[in-house]
């Protein structure tokens, strides 16, 4: 594009000299003797201008709007919105425009404009009339366009069943009635013309904590009660039910429970079970399974709950039943086979509650302990074996649970242990081979040493050679 206007201003220049040309050359961007040949054809000077008015860069022939540089191009709108209310209408077309269509016209719907000419109106609603100004309407659905809710005298809502009466516009269903006023109600399911709530004496649902209404139209009789005749009048009957309407209360003579055991004792009235007895009041009952009439409470030697298991309830002086074990040397610890024996919770002289002596015929010992290793020489070290006891609780000498050491000779108390020892002839403390192994104690046998290392075993005044390194890296590391 800058090469054409260069171009066709030097059409224009031709006839001024050398001075337009140089002019030209210069706008060009080209040098001052360029010569003219080189030109492009629409340079020449029959070529047509190009026309733009508002130099918008859109020529005059293309631009819909040539003397306005903010439009050239023809944009179709599907919506228009001539008010400017934001609300807009359906309107197809096309007019002049920028990059985007101008403010009022868009290819989307924004919302529904019921009058574009009117900006404080745009939302078409459907009202009734309301002439008692409750906020219901009646009477066939209008029309209105609006600024977003209906004008005064008009309801978004129909159905007043009560049109000249502010109060009631709303018919409400309801499910229990309460004509007298009592509290009580019956079940009764219609609708009233209401306000925002039933009606008094109307009720959706029963009254909470009243029974239903036996008689609507007693305000003195509301509970439906089923009495009982109650001969002794201890406020417990019996014999057959019959149904009353009373305030709550039952009428003389009669009550609301059945239950009298006794209706001729005003003392008695209430029936217990009872599951245990003690016949010989020593605090220990046996099964016994029963009814007692009572007056709220069982007494003994009657109780609702076992309290022990008797195993003579005509002895006070025994009452537990133990298995017992004869105990012949008293010992505490009993043998053989079990018999069940009544006591006062101890058994008796000559029996115990346990099995497990070992030995009956010595008191002494009762408890049978396994044993690991035995001392039998009592030098400290033992030797394994595994076996019982039977003990008074602790293993007695030569037995131990856990093994200690390993004697060499169980029978000799002066050994314990074994070595390698080598004959010490000089007795200076070094022997030579050959090297033998005994069964010794905490002290050396005479004539024999742990060293075996002795150069010359005649001469205790020689061990080893001086010069014998490698003997002395053996025996002392250096």
């Amino acid at each position: 594009m800058r090469n054409l206007i260069i171009y066709t201003a030097a059409l224009l220049l031709a006839a001024c000299g050398d001075s337009a040309d140089t002019r030209l050359h210069a706008d060009a961007g080209l040098p001052k003797d360029a010569p003219q040949a080189d030109a492009p054809p629409d340079a020449m000077p029959d070529a047509k201008p190009i026309v733009d008015v508002d130099h918008d860069g859109h020529p005059a022939e293309a631009d819909c709007d040539d003397h306005d540089p903010n439009v050239w191009q023809n944009l179709a709108y599907s919506f228009r919105d001539a008010d400017g209310d934001g609300h807009t209408v359906a309107a197809a077309g096309m007019i002049c425009s920028g990059t985007s269509l101008p403010a009022g016209y868009s290819l989307v719907s924004s919302k529904i404009d019921c009058d574009d000419a009117d900006p404080t109106v745009f939302t078409s609603l459907t009202g009734f009339f309301d002439d008692d100004g409750d906020g219901v309407g009646d009477g066939p659905a209008v029309e209105r366009c609006t600024a977003g809710s209906l004008p005064t005298g008009f309801a978004a809502v129909s159905g007043d069943c009560a049109p000249d009466d502010p109060g009631r516009w709303q018919s409400l269903a309801y499910h229990f009635r309460d004509a007298d006023g009592d509290g009580a109600a019956v079940a009764e399911s219609s609708t009233v013309c209401s306000g925002a709530a039933l009606p008094a004496g109307y009720l959706v649902s029963a009254p909470v904590g009243r029974p239903l209404d036996c008689n609507d139209g007693d305000p003195a009789a509301f509970v439906a009660l089923t009495v009982f005749a109650d001969i002794d009048g201890d406020g417990v009957g019996a014999g057959p039910g019959q149904p009353a309407c009373t305030n709550g209360s039952p009428p003389f003579g009669f009550a609301t429970a059945s239950t009298d055991c006794d209706d001729h004792d005003r003392t008695v009235s209430i029936s217990l079970a009872y599951t245990a007895i003690d016949m010989d009041g020593d605090g220990v009952t046996t099964p016994s399974l029963g009814l007692r009439c009572t007056a709220g409470v069982l007494l003994p030697p009657y109780f609702a709950d076992p309290l022990g298991n008797d195993c003579d309830d005509t002895d006070r002086a025994v009452s537990v039943s133990l298995t017992v074990f004869a105990d012949t040397d008293h010992d505490g610890f009993g043998a053989g086979p079990g018999q069940l024996a009544c006591t006062n919770g101890t058994p008796s002289a000559g029996f115990s509650t346990t099995s497990t002596d070992c030995d009956d015929s010595d008191a002494a010992v009762w408890k049978q302990l396994a044993y690991q290793a035995v001392d039998r020489d009592r030098d400290g070290a033992t030797v394994p074996e595994r076996g019982q006891v039977c003990t008074n609780g602790t293993l007695p000498p030569p037995f131990h649970a856990s093994e200690s050491g390993l004697d060499c000779d169980d029978h000799d108390a002066t050994v314990t242990h074994f070595a390698v020892l080598y004959p010490d002839q000089d007795h200076d403390g070094v022997g030579a081979p050959p090297r033998q192994i005994q069964c010794i104690g905490t002290t050396m046998p005479e004539g024999l040493s742990l060293g075996g290392y002795d150069e010359d075993d005649g001469n205790p005044s020689v061990i080893e050679t001086d010069d014998d390194d490698d003997l002395d890296l053996l025996l002392y590391g250096s």
